[in-house]
């Protein structure tokens, strides 16, 4: 006669989530686990040694806040509450405009896979809303899943898949990205406006005209030092690399088109300037608007 498995009946409440860094690929939380069950799940301290009792998946630091175990008749209620430091993958190659997703386990380390009933408990389970600074937080999902682990870690005869319950929680984030797309890239179009802008100096004032595309082009490298320190090193064309690539493209145009306009001792003529100024800013915006809209799919 089989024996009748014991239910778990599980819960988690996240408190609060903060220190999101995309380029390091981690975020703390802080939240309460609690498992109520029929049985006594484990004898061990939790204070000393919590990993007897859960593990949070890409968990690099972690402290016990609280730990409380109560009994009422053949019932056992275990409280945990945690704060996590946890590894994330965060894809950020379509900064500003990607989304992301802290999708973390707190896996139960009591029993195997299929040695209990789990049930989550969907009311008292929750997640804050819209507590995470500097993003909007989208609808957030709590399961319960299986973690499996491609290694039984050399355990003598051991006869289980190594394959735990966990409860999966996934908080979707997105950032208010035209605000950042502009703050990053408002000085650059200032810098490409300053240097178009210079066609129409006469070209008696070659020295002011060239000072002022070489102050744009420095702006412009100064930008790119800013925006890249928003990102994580990346062996791939993201979308400021790409931007600022453009403008350096046109900025060195247009010293070339200065040059050759003294060199060449051409006469003024503002029907030409206005044609170089209109082409150039309808070219240099056209690929800007591309390589953007190609970032928001």
């Amino acid at each position: 006669m089989s024996q009748t498995k014991d239910t778990l009946s599980v819960g988690i409440y996240v408190d609060n989530i903060y220190d999101v860094d995309y380029i390091k690929s981690s975020f703390e939380s802080i939240f309460y686990v609690w498992i109520k069950s029929e049985e006594e799940l484990i004898k061990e301290d939790l204070v000393y040694d919590v990993s007897n009792f859960l593990d949070v998946d890409r968990m690099i630091d972690f402290k016990l806040l609280l730990q409380e175990h109560n009994r009422l008749g053949s019932k056992h209620h275990y409280l945990l509450k945690i704060q996590a430091k946890i590894l994330t993958k965060m894809d950020v190659s379509k900064f500003p405009f990607d989304k992301q997703c802290l999708d973390y386990y707190i896996e139960l380390n009591t029993h195997y896979k299929g040695d209990k009933i789990i049930q989550l408990d969907t009311k008292n389970s929750l997640i804050r809303p819209n507590f995470i600074d500097k993003w909007e937080v989208g609808i957030p999902q709590i399961s319960v899943k299986s973690k499996e682990w491609n290694s039984d870690f050399g355990i003598i005869n051991s006869d289980k898949k190594n394959v735990l319950d966990a409860i999966n929680i996934q908080v979707p984030l997105e950032r208010d990205c035209w605000n950042i797309y502009w703050k990053m890239f408002i000085v650059l179009f200032i810098s490409f406006f300053l240097t178009v802008m210079s066609v129409f100096l006469p070209n008696k004032l070659s020295e002011e005209k060239l000072a002022l595309i070489v102050g744009s082009l420095f702006t412009a490298i100064g930008n790119k030092y800013i925006t890249e320190s928003y990102l994580p090193i990346s062996d791939s064309f993201n979308l400021s690399d790409k931007i600022h690539l453009v403008t350096f493209i046109f900025i060195a145009l247009f010293s070339v088109y200065a040059i050759s306009e003294q060199r060449f001792k051409l006469k003024d003529s503002l029907k030409i300037d206005f044609i170089v100024f209109l082409i150039s800013t309808l070219i240099y915006f056209g690929i800007v608007v591309s390589i953007t809209i190609s970032y928001l799919n």
